[in-house]
């Protein structure tokens, strides 16, 4: 396998992209180099980046040090453990040659933190089959997403969601329409001012939602650098959607993601608490997912499970870490 710079991986992102797009059972858009440059600069920028390149595809990983732990490998995107680090169609012999470059070739290590795996999967089985007679091995935490079809557009949408929750949209739809709420779309963004005006005014409508008054927001810190690096890559390539809600020219809601490989992952969303009675949330999902259906798109990630989150999304998808001890 070939060492790629952290300079090369960035010049050739379209490249890596197309591999993980081609790589089956797996988050594409969080194993995307959307997701983990972005992160690895963002949280973990004292590591080193250990990238490596074959007929096969590639393997992207950050190299760290505990006192405790000793040198580990680890998936570029640490924070969620969504990102599998295998970027390539072939996946036994991709694994294979990853498992000859762990035994001798690789930096001495004590861990290797291999997560974004799907369990029972190729990647699983293989890692699995590969390492269990030399090393020991174990399984690190589950990561479960909820996923939207989008099939059949809107309709086909609404015809999976309960009576319950469909009679719950309408009326918002139509408080909404009483209100004189409006909605703003961006699609084809430019990809350095405007992608960046359009996070400072969600940053700005974050510090009015109750995640900016609880301090769980993307306002300050190392969130903030996450977007503010990401949004640029994805409107480069024409991938990033924003919406905003808005009532007499006051943004209330707004709702931001990325369209990877056919699937729409959401990023953020979140709306000003003073407006809660009109669930302009609500309507800047339900109004994106409008969109997303009328260009095609055929799935909606919306991310880690949560409650709420069930209402909107069928399927649920969990990634393991498989976790390697010498």
């Amino acid at each position: 396998m070939r060492e790629i710079t952290a300079e090369e991986l960035e010049q050739r992102a379209d490249e890596f992209d197309a591999a993980i797009a081609a790589t089956p059972q797996i988050d594409h858009f969080c194993s995307s180099s959307f997701w983990i440059l972005p992160a690895w600069r963002a949280f973990l920028p004292a590591h080193t980046l250990w990238a490596r390149e074959c007929e096969k595809g590639f393997v992207a990983l950050g190299v760290g040090s505990d006192h405790s732990l000793g040198t580990y490998l680890h998936p570029l995107e640490a924070s969620w453990a969504l990102a599998c680090p295998f970027a390539g169609a072939d996946v036994e012999g991709l694994v294979a040659d990853f498992i000859e470059q762990a035994r001798g070739q690789m930096p001495a290590w004590n861990i290797l933190f291999l997560s974004g795996i799907v369990p029972d999967s190729l990647h699983f089985d293989h890692l699995i089959l590969g390492f269990r007679r030399h090393y020991s091995l174990g399984l690190g935490p589950s990561s479960v997403r909820r996923v939207a079809s989008l099939e059949e557009g809107i309709e086909g949408f609404m015809r999976r969601r309960t009576s319950k929750f469909r009679a719950n949209l309408r009326r918002i739809q139509r408080r909404a329409d009483e209100r004189g709420l409006t909605l703003e779309y961006h699609h084809s963004i430019e990809p350095d001012a405007q992608a960046h005006a359009l996070l400072d005014r969600a940053l700005e409508l974050e510090r009015l939602s109750w995640k900016g008054e609880a301090d769980t927001g993307i306002i300050d810190g190392p969130m903030k650098v996450f977007y503010r690096d990401m949004l640029p890559r994805l409107a480069r390539r024409d991938a990033l959607r924003f919406l905003f809600v808005t009532l007499d020219g006051v943004d209330i809601a707004y709702c931001f993601g990325g369209v990877f490989n056919n699937t729409f992952r959401g990023l953020q969303m979140s709306y000003h608490d003073d407006f809660r009675d009109v669930s302009p949330g609500s309507l800047a999902q339900l109004a994106m997912i409008e969109r997303l259906c009328d260009e095609g798109v055929a799935h909606y990630d919306l991310g880690t499970d949560m409650e709420y989150k069930e209402r909107w999304a069928e399927e649920k998808r969990e990634t393991v870490a498989v976790v390697v001890r010498r």
